[in-house]
């Protein structure tokens, strides 16, 4: 049987991503299958019960993926056999001014993080259980190991430094053996110390959404970094790959991609005028 907590964990998780609407639709779901889905075994029956019985109905894809991604599920789901017409889909990216937008208007913690997500293209658990001995301000880098069991060294800038440095001093002199300074049950003792992840996604959405700027996640600042090195400052697909640290340069390509607005911005400043 799913428990309450779970319930509630993962109506928290929908309504910071999606709209009053799809969070029913999806809470519906995740109680009408009354199981929790840990296994692969238990989501291959629910495929089948719900999905294969209604020709692959889209709608429980997109719980799902919902679903393993709040409960951070090593779990597959199977591809129909079906091929259907993939629509492409189009990225929209955090803008830099969106970026700084974001730092300026935000709490000194927030702002902190979106600087390093922004600078480092960390993920999300890569930096927030960075260890402060992993930390070196002085070098300017954070180390750890990522995905896949990877271990990566990644660099912010001297700006960034300066903030972070004042940060990890009021870390120490508060807790000298916090060993995870980004955790955010330290800034707010009534946080959920077992779920940081979802607290610091809960307040970078608030804050964010409060400075204007709406639909903010962590993985989104990363993207924002690609974006930003390709569309600004000219670098190219290998370049990209190796500073977010993919395995494929398939992964990479999603950089490629132009939007409408930028063409006609291009258009307007070098054709134009």
């Amino acid at each position: 049987m799913i428990e309450e907590k779970h319930s509630k964990r993962f109506k928290e998780y929908l309504e910071l991503r999606y709209s009053p609407s799809t969070v029913r639709q999806y809470l519906w779901a995740f109680n009408s299958f009354n199981t929790e889905l840990r296994t692969q075994a238990q989501l291959n029956t629910f495929i089948i019960e719900k999905m294969r019985k209604r020709n692959d109905n889209p709608f429980y894809s997109g719980f799902l993926k919902s679903y393993i991604d709040c409960f951070q599920l090593d779990l597959g789901i199977p591809k129909s056999k079906k091929k259907n017409k993939r629509i492409p889909k189009e990225h929209k990216f955090l803008t830099k001014e969106q970026i700084d937008t974001i730092i300026a208007g935000t709490s000194p913690y927030i702002s902190l993080m979106v600087r390093l997500y922004f600078e480092t293209g960390l993920r999300l658990r890569e930096l927030l259980n960075a260890r402060i001995e992993d930390i070196d301000v002085l070098g300017r880098s954070i180390r750890g190991v990522g995905k896949n069991n990877t271990p990566f060294d990644v660099k912010f800038s001297t700006e960034t430094g300066k903030v972070l440095d004042s940060f990890l001093q009021d870390v120490r002199e508060a807790s000298p053996d916090m060993e995870y300074p980004f955790h955010f049950s330290y800034f707010n003792p009534l946080c959920n110390a077992k779920d940081p992840a979802g607290r610091f996604h809960y307040y970078l959405h608030k804050e964010c959404l409060a400075a204007g700027v709406n639909g903010v996640h962590a993985h989104r600042l990363r993207h924002a970094l690609g974006h930003h090195l390709r569309a600004d400052k000219g670098f190219d697909l290998k370049q990209i790959q190796k500073k977010l640290r993919h395995a494929m340069l398939e992964t990479t390509s999603i950089y490629t991609e132009a939007t409408q607005k930028e063409v006609d911005d291009k258009i307007d400043q070098e054709v134009f005028t």
